[in-house]
Formats: structure tokens, C-alpha cells, sequence
């Protein structure tokens, strides 16, 4: 799981980010609001903790931009506010769970794998699947896929930036005895082209398909 940390204070970053990838974490760091939206938009993450007070563009500002653009991932806000008008308003700006400053590091790592669970989402863009409800959104209106277009998505986003072969697709989504060829690959990866977005899922010529930068 990915997770970015949009703090200005150097010390508090470094303790997050320790704990955070002690505890198995890919982790990176930014420093205002305008840097995690930089990130987030390029790369994306599963959570991103984020204080309130940062220089350039605070957290509640960050919040609201990331809800407006339905980026999907989590949020934590921190903050050093002790009011509950501070907290209903972190709250209602879309931060899924809101932390007080100073606050015990096992209770945030608490609340970072709480939030990691509920969703269990993969996601790549504006795409965002989650497997334990078997939902599908693009910029958080629900898809309707079919079984087959839901796995191969599924399948996709699991092998990000993989080259995945038409007969590699063909065994892990119709199974080994399916007596089909590539071309029920290609009609299934097309139609799904037109729920998710065109641009979503590149072709390579005598390769196959893949989600993202192919390596």
C-alpha cells in the first residue's frame, strides 16, 4: 500500500515515515498541498496523511481539491487544533479520519491500517476497484461491468506497467480449457476501453496490453 505523508515539519516526517515503513509501507513525502496534489495526480496513493497547517496550500484546501477532482484515496488529517468546530470541519472538507496533535504513533498506525482495510481498493487514475464489494468506479460514479470485464480490469490493475500477453490473459480470465483465441481478448479489452476510458489500458503491437508505462 501507498502511502503520502504532506507535512512541513521535517522531525515529524521523519518519525512518520520510520513507523510507517517499519510496519510495511511504501512511503513518500511532500511538504505543502500543492506538492501532495502534484503527487497524487502523477502517481496516486492508497492513503495520504496530511497535516492542517502547511505553507502554500493547507490541508482543508488540499482536502477539498482532491474530493472535487474524485482522486480515490483515503485521508488522514492531523492537525495541532484542539476545538470540535476544528474537527467537524476537517471532517466535512472529505477527510475520511481526523488525528490530534500530539497523538500516540501506535494509534496513528491504528488508524492507517483501519483505513487501508475498509478499502482494499486498487486503483489506477480515476479508476478505483474494490474487491471486497466487487464495485467499480470512474471519478466515483459506479461502472457497470460484466464478470469478465470486471477480472480483466481486476487483473490489469493488479499488473500495472506489465506487458500482459493476449495468451497470458486468455489463461488467467477464461482458465486453461477455455478453446477460444486472442481475438475474444481483443473484443473484451475493447469493450472495456469504452467503460473505463480509451487511454486507459495501451496497446503493444505483437506484445499484448498494459496499464500504465510497459517496462
Amino acid at each position: 500500500m501507498r502511502v503520502l505523508i504532506a507535512e512541513d515539519d521535517r522531525d515529524m516526517q521523519k518519525i512518520l515515515r520510520l513507523y510507517l515503513q517499519k510496519d510495511g509501507f511504501e512511503v513518500h513525502v511532500v511538504s505543502n498541498g500543492k506538492e501532495a496534489m502534484d503527487f497524487l495526480t502523477e502517481q496516486g496513493a492508497d492513503l495520504v496523511i496530511m497535516d492542517w497547517m502547511m505553507p502554500v496550500q493547507d490541508g482543508i484546501q488540499t482536502c477539498r481539491e482532491i474530493r472535487s477532482l474524485r482522486i480515490p484515496t483515503k485521508i488522514l488529517m492531523l492537525t495541532a487544533k484542539g476545538q470540535n468546530e476544528d474537527e467537524i470541519q476537517g471532517l466535512t472538507c472529505g477527510a475520511d479520519d481526523y488525528l490530534r496533535k500530539p497523538f500516540d504513533i501506535q494509534i496513528l498506525l491504528l488508524r492507517v491500517r483501519k483505513l487501508c482495510r475498509a478499502e482494499n481498493a486498487m486503483a489506477f487514475r480515476d479508476i478505483c476497484l474494490n474487491p471486497e464489494t466487487m464495485e467499480v468506479t470512474k471519478g466515483g460514479e459506479k461502472l457497470g461491468l460484466t464478470k469478465t470485464e470486471y477480472e480483466l480490469l481486476k487483473y490489469f490493475l493488479s499488473n500495472q506497467r506489465r506487458i500482459l500477453s493476449r495468451e497470458l490473459l486468455l489463461d488467467r480470465i477464461w482458465g486453461m480449457d477455455y478453446e477460444g483465441d486472442s481475438r475474444t481478448v481483443d473484443t473484451a479489452v475493447r469493450r472495456l476501453r469504452v467503460k473505463i476510458g480509451e487511454d486507459l489500458i495501451q496497446t503493444r503491437i505483437g506484445l499484448g496490453y498494459v496499464m500504465g508505462e510497459g517496462v
